[in-house]
């Protein structure tokens, strides 16, 4: 509606500018034509609608969350939305710098129509983040704070709250992030965090049926499968093969041998050197599991996951035995595409019904994990950002 007003003041002034030419008036009326289109510029965004995308990363491209929810996520939206991109990856080399000062000038003096500058995970209080607070100032409106970590839990949160605060909105990663940033900004909405779909789809059980799990082999995560899977798999006596990948510590690989190496129906296959770029190896190793293990530990840390494990498996269509704790139970259905364990003896009854049920009772559990993933595909990730910048605000939990 100002931007009405500003029109008619400028017609009307064009039109006494010809009616009767004067230095100063004309001088007025193109000072007045050219802060409309300065004005115009700045706020730049029509609802509902996104041409270009400023990303800035934490980090690069060895964080899944730069590479499931910037990285895939960009190319998809370029290759079926046709919307274009700055992907910064931070960095000291010449060519990191460079491309940083292009994408930064550009959004600071020249931003393009229709675009969304996003900040994502950064909490340094460094030159990087320094400059990116200045951006948010300048160029608020459509300006994201994106987060899918709790990583207020783990540093330092001032910067990260910074953003919060001055970023236009936030893009929380699970509900227990919305819930906790939703302090310093109302505008906080539920992005879930996005798997590629190539394609790679379960089709039978192997002939030995095969444990998985995939991930960060370190804190909550080697906790909860200690406390719960390993001891699970300890007291089977059915011959079966456990696949963990993300162990780097050797001192991790030999405790797991040694912990199963009283188990002889256990066979344990633990793969080392993987390029966790290559997303088409990740996906091949997933989809050779039967069964994938989605355990969280009850902390805040946790519960503030995006549950991106458990859509992995889901996505590859491999049914799922998971602690039903946020965000993985908004993804996994009991009796659907998995099942809940919350003991030890709910994991080995879980592993014992994947293993002995039919061949077609394991086909609809696996029919059934393929189809979750329109919960959590790009489309739906896509979606959700056109939500964002239509301004449809979550109802408050």
């Amino acid at each position: 509606m100002p931007f009405v007003y500003l029109k008619a003041v400028i017609i009307y002034s064009g039109r006494n500018c010809l009616q009767k030419f004067t230095v100063n008036g004309f001088s007025a009326f193109l000072f007045i034509w050219v802060m409309y289109k300065f004005i115009r510029r700045a706020i730049n965004t029509d609802h509902e609608k996104i041409e270009f995308i400023y990303w800035f990363a934490y980090y690069n491209l060895d964080s899944p969350s730069v590479r499931y929810r910037a990285k895939y996520a960009l190319d998809f939206f370029k290759a079926k939305k046709e919307i274009g991109n700055y992907l910064i990856l931070p960095g000291y080399k010449p060519k990191c710098i460079f491309l940083f000062l292009k994408a930064y000038f550009s959004a600071l003096l020249f931003r393009k129509r229709n675009s969304l500058i996003v900040i994502q995970r950064v909490q340094s209080h460094f030159i990087y983040a320094n400059l990116l607070k200045l951006l948010v100032r300048v160029r608020y409106n459509n300006s994201i704070y994106d987060l899918d970590d709790a990583d207020y839990l783990q540093v330092n949160p001032d910067t990260i709250y910074y953003f919060a605060r001055h970023c236009h909105k936030i893009s929380a990663g699970s509900r227990q992030i919305e819930i906790h940033l939703r302090q310093f900004n109302a505008a906080v909405f539920h992005t879930t965090s996005p798997i590629v779909d190539l394609g790679i789809v379960k089709e039978n059980r192997n002939s030995i049926f095969t444990v998985g799990w995939i991930g960060g082999f370190g804190g909550d995560h080697k906790d909860s499968l200690i406390e719960l899977v390993f001891p699970a798999l300890k007291e089977l006596t059915c011959q079966l093969k456990f696949v963990i990948i993300g162990v780097l510590k050797t001192t991790d690989i030999e405790f797991i041998h040694e912990y199963f190496s009283l188990s002889p129906n256990v066979q344990l296959e633990i793969p080392t050197g993987i390029d966790w770029n290559d997303e088409v190896y990740i996906q091949k190793c997933i989809v050779s599991f039967d069964v994938g293990i989605a355990s969280l530990a009850k902390s805040e840390m946790h519960i503030s996951k995006s549950g991106i494990k458990a859509k992995q498996y889901l996505n590859n269509g491999v049914p799922v035995l998971s602690t039903d704790l946020p965000e993985n139970n908004t993804v996994v259905v009991d009796g659907l595409n998995g099942f809940f364990c919350s003991t030890i003896h709910d994991f080995k009854e879980g592993i014992i019904k994947f293993s002995t049920m039919t061949d077609t009772n394991y086909s609809k559990f696996s029919i059934n994990a393929r189809k979750s993933i329109i919960n959590f595909d790009h489309n739906k990730y896509f979606e959700d950002f056109v939500k964002i910048i239509s301004d449809i605000l979550p109802e408050p939990d």
